[in-house]
């Protein structure tokens, strides 16, 4: 198992912050492989919740919340594809007096053949997680200055 964690400060309040990471129909703005990604339960965010994202290059790929504090954190579970099943990620937003960290910690847990691809996954994993964490400071932040 290898662990991944990626931290930016965004120079926005936290309640901005958190509504954007929450919501899935934003992560195509801040990552370009992902191609749609939705909330596939009913209700909110809490909990049990599930999620799907399609990626260009790895296709489908399921969620499910396993932990959340709304405005604060939230933890999911990949479900699926099965060779990264049981994967987590955890997203913490922290109140830096008007600014944002978001801190993206993740857990990652490799099946099969791609075991053995563990540090070159998790060496594009880390470069992912920091692309997306930048983006989502660009975008933010450009909002405000709008």
């Amino acid at each position: 198992m290898a662990k991944i964690e990626t931290s930016v400060v965004v120079d926005r309040p936290p309640e901005t912050v958190w509504k954007f990471v929450i919501d899935p129909s934003n992560a195509p703005k801040y990552d370009p492989d992902i191609i749609s990604a939705k909330q596939t339960s009913d209700g909110p965010v809490a909990v049990g919740a599930t999620f799907e994202e399609t990626r260009k290059k790895e296709g489908k790929s399921t969620f499910r919340v396993a932990e959340y504090d709304p405005g604060r954190s939230w933890t999911w579970v990949v479900t699926s594809p099965r060779a990264m099943e049981g994967s987590k990620m955890n997203v913490v937003v922290e109140d830096l007096g008007g600014k944002t960290r978001i801190t993206n910690a993740t857990e990652l847990r490799l099946g099969g053949f791609y075991r053995l691809m563990g540090p070159f996954v998790a060496r594009s994993l880390r470069k992912i997680q920091g692309s997306q964490a930048n983006s989502v400071k660009r975008i933010l932040e450009s909002e405000s200055s709008s």
